[in-house]
Parts: C-alpha cells; structure tokens; sequence
C-alpha cells in the first residue's frame, strides 16, 4: 500500500492580505468554515489542512477541486466521486477493482500545535494522528488505555512520550475506521514501542485488522498512521508556505 505524505508548518500569522490570498484558492463554503474559528492557529490548520490535499491530489494526478468536499454521518470528511459511498456506509466494501485506483482514494489530515500532515492513500482507507507532545496530566486520560498499555505508560522512563505514542496510534485508528468516539479507545489495545517503526503491525477493531505505524519524524510531536492493508512505500514532503 503506497502512502504520500505532506506536510506544513505555520509558526506565526501571515499578514491579512497573504491569509486571504490562500483562503481565496478554497471553494467559498470551505472558506466561510475556514474564516469561522476564533482562534488563529485553528483557522490556519483548516486552512493548510486543506491546502495540502489540493497539493496532494494534484501531484497523485487527481482532480484538486474541493467543492465535493463532504463529511459522513461520523463527522469524517471525504471527497464525492471518490469512495465516499463506502465511507458514509460503515461495513461495505470499496468500489470494484474495475472502477480504479479513483474509486479507492482515501485521505486524511490532523493539525496540532503549529504543523498541519495530510495523508493521501490511493489503494485503501487511511487515518492520521497528530500531537504537540506539550505536558499534561496524564492521569486525566487513564480511563482511555487498556491495563497493559497503562502500565507501560506508568512505567516508561519517559511517560509522556510513551503516552502520546499510544493516543496517536488510537487515533489513527479510529480515524482510518471512520466512526471516530463511537469506538471506545480502552477497547484498542495498540501494542508496539515508542519511536519504533513496525510495518507489519496491526489492531483488530471489531474484528477487522488495521495496519498502524510509528511516525516519529516531527521534532516535538507524535504521529501514527493507520491503513486498511499492510504497509508499502511512503514518500514524505515538508511543503513551503511559498510553494502552494
């Protein structure tokens, strides 16, 4: 399975005129959602979310309109034409082999802290997570894991690294499933080390596998991706705010 992924920083606000020049390249409902949000670092990753998939579908040859843009029962967004119906049908199977690598896109995008990562899959469904691995109390969070995970967690050398490990694999998982916190996460018991890459490891949700990796390549953050078929090659972009 091939991923492709993108990513972008935004360490301060652009001038008014050069964040209006990019929120003009999005379809006027995207832009209203986009101009909707309080806070500036939340605009912005919707914004650059957004602006990463037209770049990624651009160079995987795909159309980059975004007017089809729409989110299922769940809340996870999807583009129209391409295996939406599967999405918003939890359970179905993609399109047919015949109707082509199209019929099978999938992507998915997270934004924390001041970095934006945009998943682009053309051979199955596919999650992202993403986190600044800021300090927090953890205990807050305990009735998320499963003991073993716990456990781990309690008695790593560095806990909060070890913590954001496993919430990002989580996550993704959830993501990639598509019914987001109608899956309780203390039900995913995620294994795997923190830091390690592992490409055959996988997580049964409600019997079905999913393939999870380790993305430690952000300084400062914890990425995990999720796909529905084993992991292939993956090329990865840093995009310029200059270049989209």
């Amino acid at each position: 399975m091939s991923l492709h992924l993108y990513s972008t920083v935004f360490p301060e606000p652009l001038s008014p005129t050069a964040f209006q020049e990019l929120l003009s390249r999005l379809p006027p409902e995207l832009q209203q959602k986009v101009s909707a949000y309080r806070r500036w670092q939340d605009a912005y990753g919707s914004l650059f979310g957004k602006l990463l998939l037209k770049k990624a579908l651009l160079q995987a040859g795909l159309s980059p309109d975004l007017t089809g843009l729409r989110t299922t029962s769940y809340g996870r967004p999807y583009l129209e034409g391409y295996g939406g119906s599967y999405l918003e049908g939890y359970g179905r199977s993609y399109p047919d082999s015949n109707q082509g690598s199209v019929g099978r896109m999938d992507f998915n995008i997270s934004h924390s802290g001041n970095r934006v990562v945009c998943i682009l899959s053309t051979q199955g469904r596919v999650g992202i997570d993403l986190e600044e691995t800021g300090d927090i109390t953890i205990g807050d969070f305990q009735s998320q894991f499963t003991p073993s995970e716990w456990a781990a967690i309690t008695g790593s050398a560095m806990p909060l690294q070890t913590f954001y490990h496993y919430w990002t694999a989580k996550e993704s998982l959830i993501k990639a499933d598509g019914r987001g916190l109608q899956i309780p996460l203390d039900t995913l018991e995620t294994g795997g080390q923190p830091g390690i890459l592992v490409n055959g490891r996988h997580v049964l949700v409600n019997g079905r596998p999913w393939y999870i990796r380790d993305l430690p390549i952000f300084p400062g953050y914890a990425c995990h991706i999720a796909c529905e078929h084993p992991f292939g090659p993956m090329t990865t972009e840093e995009i310029g705010q200059d270049t989209f």
